[in-house]
């Protein structure tokens, strides 16, 4: 993942690369090794172009909309009974997990059952 004037210089070199292989296929009546260069330039060309590109991260959020009233009780490691904070709850495949800052005990969330 190169940024800015990288980016830009591995790209010059991978569109070099691609008019070189070009020519080098073109010219590949009078010897056929040129073929085989022409291609290995424009593969190593595409491969540079690959990894010069920007990757942007996706960011997925999930809104939790509860009908009626709550209370968070406090929340305690099952391993440790530390006390952790709530607002260190990340969703992963849909099911709440906390890691505990003491023992780095992850675990899911659950709610007990009101009857």
């Amino acid at each position: 993942m190169a940024k800015g004037v990288l980016k830009w210089l591995l790209f010059s070199i991978s569109a070099i690369l691609i008019v070189v292989g070009v020519l080098f296929i073109i010219s590949s009546y009078a010897e056929t090794i040129r073929f085989a260069e022409g291609l290995v330039f424009i593969a190593v060309a595409l491969f540079i172009a690959y990894f010069a590109r920007e990757r942007k991260d996706i960011e997925i959020k999930q809104e939790v909309r509860i009908t009626a009233s709550a209370k968070v009780k406090e929340l305690r490691c099952p391993n440790c009974s530390a006390l952790l904070d709530a607002q260190k709850t990340q969703i992963v495949y849909g099911k709440p997990y906390i890691t505990c800052d003491y023992c780095s005990n992850k675990f899911e969330v659950t709610e007990e059952p009101t009857w």
